[in-house]
C-alpha cells in the first residue's frame, strides 16, 4: 500500500484540525445560547419575585389605612422595610437584565463571526436571517425586563410621598385623609402587577422560542 506523501499528510492534518475547530465553535455556540436562555430565565424569575414583594408592600400599606388597624407605628416600620425590599428586588431585575444583555452581545458577535465563515451564499444568508430573528426575540425579552423596572417608578414615588406624609402624623385623622390617595395607589398597583404579568408572558414566549428542541 502506498504511503501518503508528506504534503498529503499535511492536508489531511489541516482538514482534521479545521473540522475539530469547527466542531468546537459549534459546541461553544450552543453553550452560549443555553447561557443566554439561562440568564433570560433568571431575569424573568427576578421579575416574578419583585411582583410578589411588591404585593407584600401593598398589603402592609393597606393594613395601615384600615379603620381597625392595630399598632400603626409597628405597621409603619414594616412598610418602610417592605418598600426597601421592593426597591432591592427592582434593582435585582436590572442587574440580571444587564447580565443577560452582556451574554447576548457575546453570543451575537460569535454567531456573526461564524456566519461570515460559511462559504455557501444560501446558507450564509439563512444564518444571517436566523441571527436577526434571534436578535429580535432577545430585544423583546430585553424590553420586557426594562418595562418591569420602569413601571415601579410612579407607584413607588406615590408610596414614598405618603410614607413621608405619615412620618410625624400616624393618627386616625391623618390616615383617613389619605383615602383618595390610597384609591389612586391601589389602582396604580393593579396596573403595575398587570404590566409585570405581561412582561413575564412576553419574555417566556420568546425564551421558549430560543430554547433548543
Amino acid at each position: 500500500m502506498q504511503r501518503p506523501t508528506r504534503k498529503a499528510s499535511g492536508v489531511l492534518c489541516g482538514l482534521a484540525l479545521s473540522l475539530a475547530l469547527a466542531a468546537q465553535a459549534q459546541d461553544e455556540g450552543v453553550k452560549r445560547v443555553e447561557q443566554l436562555i439561562k440568564d433570560a430565565g433568571s431575569t424573568v424569575q427576578a421579575i416574578g419575585e419583585g411582583k410578589l414583594q411588591f404585593l407584600k408592600t401593598i398589603g402592609v400599606y393597606n393594613s395601615i389605612l384600615a379603620e381597625d388597624a392595630k399598632d400603626r407605628k409597628k405597621l409603619y416600620k414594616k412598610l418602610q422595610s417592605e418598600m426597601a425590599a421592593t426597591q432591592e428586588k427592582r434593582a435585582e431585575v436590572r442587574r440580571r437584565a444587564d447580565q443577560m444583555s452582556l451574554q447576548a452581545g457575546i453570543l451575537f458577535k460569535s454567531w456573526a463571526d461564524s456566519t461570515a465563515g460559511i462559504e455557501s451564499p444560501d446558507l450564509r444568508k439563512r444564518s444571517e436571517e436566523r441571527l436577526e430573528k434571534t436578535k429580535d426575540r432577545f430585544a423583546e425579552i430585553q424590553s420586557a425586563g426594562q418595562s418591569a423596572v420602569d413601571v415601579y417608578a410612579p407607584v413607588m414615588k406615590a408610596l414614598q410621598d405618603q410614607v413621608t406624609y405619615l412620618g410625624h402624623d400616624l393618627n386616625a385623622e391623618a390616615v383617613a385623609s389619605l383615602k383618595p390617595d390610597a384609591d389612586k395607589v391601589n389602582a396604580q398597583a393593579q396596573e403595575l402587577t398587570s404590566r409585570l404579568d405581561e412582561a413575564i408572558a412576553v419574555a417566556n414566549q420568546n425564551i421558549n422560542a430560543l430554547r433548543p428542541q
